[in-house]
C-alpha cells in the first residue's frame, strides 16, 4: 500500500458547540451502562462507576466517549423509560467531569433528544437512521450523527443474511441514507458512516467488508470502524470475548491503513498506541507532531 493514497486532507465533524477535527484517527471509547453488555457484564451501571470509567478512558487517550444503555444484540426489551434512566444521569455526570465530545448509542428518538439536552454531541444509531423522528432530532438539536449499516432490525438476530456484493450494497445503503439525511436538513459536515460489521453479516461477509474497506473510505464522509471484540473476530481466532484484543488491534491497524477516521473501541490505550504507530509509519512528517 502506498501511504500517499490515504486521504490526508484534514477533516472535521461539526458538533453542536464546536468541531471534532480528524487530522488524525480519533479513538471513541465505549462506555456501556447496560446490565447485560456482552463485553463488560454490567460493570458500569451506576453513575459513580460510569464516571470513573469515563475518566479512565480519557486518561488512556479517548477523543470521544460513546455512552449506551441498551445492548446491540437480542435480549430483554428495554423501554424508553428504562433506557432514559440508564443513560441520562450518566451523560449529565460525565459531561460535568470530562471535556471530550460525548456520543450516545441509541436508536430511540426520545433518548437521543434527552441525551443531547444533557450534553451529548453525537447520536450513534445502529438502526441506520431509518426512523424519520430520529432524523428530526438530529436536525433540530444540531448533533452530529453516525449512520451504521444494518441488514435487518436492531436487536433482532439475522443469522443467514444474503448479499450479492456485500461491500457494494453497504456502500449504496450508506450513500442513500446520507442523501436522505441531507435532504431532511442534516448538514453533510455533521455525518459519519459505519459499515456495521457483524450487524446482519456473517463472519465471511464482515471479513469481505474489511478486505474492501478502501471502497468505503473513498466516500466523501468520515468512516468509523467499530470492530472491537466483535463476534467475527472471535470466530476467526476461536476465542471468547475476553481474548479478542489482538484480533481487534490487527483491525485497528488495518483500518488506519485503509483511511478510517474514527475507531470505536473498548481497549482505548492499546488501540490509540497502535493507531499512532501506524500513522507514524504512514506519515513520517507527523512523527514530531505525535510526540
Amino acid at each position: 500500500m502506498n501511504a500517499s493514497t490515504v486521504r490526508s486532507t484534514p477533516l472535521e465533524v461539526e458538533l453542536p458547540n464546536g468541531v471534532l477535527t480528524l487530522d488524525r484517527t480519533r479513538v471513541v471509547g465505549i462506555l456501556n451502562t447496560t446490565p447485560d453488555s456482552f463485553s463488560d457484564g454490567g460493570r458500569y451501571v451506576t453513575v459513580d462507576a460510569a464516571v470513573a470509567r469515563a475518566a479512565q478512558l480519557v486518561s488512556e487517550g479517548a477523543d470521544v466517549i460513546d455512552i449506551g444503555g441498551e445492548k446491540a444484540g437480542p435480549g430483554a426489551v428495554v423501554t424508553v423509560r428504562e433506557e432514559l434512566r440508564r443513560v441520562i444521569p450518566v451523560v449529565a455526570a460525565v459531561r460535568s467531569e470530562v471535556s471530550v465530545p460525548l456520543s450516545v448509542d441509541t436508536f430511540k428518538p426520545a433518548v437521543a433528544r434527552a441525551a443531547v439536552e444533557a450534553g451529548v454531541d453525537i447520536i450513534n444509531s445502529i438502526g441506520g437512521f431509518d426512523d424519520p423522528e430520529l432524523r428530526r432530532v438530529a436536525r433540530d438539536t444540531g448533533a452530529a450523527i453516525v449512520i451504521m449499516h444494518i441488514k435487518g432490525r436492531p436487536r433482532v438476530a439475522n443469522p443467514d443474511p444474503v448479499y450479492r456484493d456485500v461491500t457494494a450494497e453497504v456502500r449504496d445503503f450508506l450513500e442513500e441514507r446520507v442523501a436522505t439525511c441531507i435532504r431532511e436538513g442534516i448538514p453533510a459536515k455533521r455525518i459519519v458512516v459505519d459499515p456495521g460489521p457483524d450487524f446482519g453479516k456473517t463472519t465471511d461477509q464482515s471479513l469481505t467488508l474489511m478486505r474492501e474497506l478502501r471502497k468505503l473510505t473513498q466516500l466523501p464522509y468520515p468512516v468509523m470502524l467499530a470492530v472491537s471484540r466483535k463476534r467475527f473476530v472471535g470466530e476467526v481466532l476461536g476465542t471468547g470475548v475476553d481474548e479478542r484484543l489482538e484480533g481487534s488491534l490487527a483491525l485497528v491497524a488495518w483500518g488506519v491503513l485503509q483511511g478510517v477516521k474514527l475507531l470505536r473501541v473498548h481497549d482505548v490505550q492499546a488501540s490509540k498506541r497502535v493507531a499512532m504507530m501506524t500513522e507514524a509509519v504512514m506519515h513520517p512528517e507527523a512523527v514530531q507532531a505525535l510526540g
